[in-house]
């Protein structure tokens, strides 16, 4: 899949459906199925994608601004098998001047089914002087372009999920 880049004016689809690829056989344990950091993985290169549509690119990099994740909660749902094709949804649930809270859902391409969520909570850096920053105008306004599309959409029922042993 080419990387979708936002520019002015753009539509932007509610969730955001940019990233796809297949389980590779190093993401594949002793049990024969997808290991737990691998969905991890996918949808880290689901965050990506979204970084690169908002305009988190190389050059923006090299300038010394980046996204660091703070904090990561992931459902794992069902399994996934070798070759498997996947797709990674992305909602922005909120935004400020220097973070980011996301939400990723891992479905197999081919029957559909949800196989993991993953909530995140990301702060946008100045590696330079090593401490958070805003976010730069130009990613600003593509984040603020997808957070209004994505704002009015039903918060997922996963999202703040507490783990705990629930006695009887």
């Amino acid at each position: 899949m080419s990387a979708a880049v936002w520019t002015p004016g753009t539509v932007v689809p509610a969730p955001l459906n940019i990233y796809t690829c297949k389980v590779e056989q190093d993401w594949v344990d002793y049990n024969g199925h997808m290991t737990e950091a691998a969905y991890l993985t996918a949808m880290g290169w689901g965050s990506d994608a979204l970084f690169t549509y908002i305009g988190d690119n190389d050059e923006y990099r090299a300038a010394g601004n980046s996204f660091y994740t703070v904090e990561t909660h992931i459902v794992y749902e069902d399994e996934a098998f070798l070759d498997q094709p996947l797709h990674c949804t992305t909602l922005v649930l909120d935004i400020d001047t220097k973070r980011m809270h996301i939400y990723h859902e891992l479905f197999n391409s081919e029957s559909g089914k949800r196989l993991s969520n993953c909530e995140q909570m990301l702060v946008h850096v100045d590696m330079k002087a090593g401490k958070s920053a805003p976010i730069l105008p130009h990613v600003a306004e593509a984040l603020n372009a997808v957070y209004e599309s994505h704002k009015h959409v039903p918060t997922p029922e996963n999202v703040g999920r507490v783990m705990k042993i629930k006695h009887k």
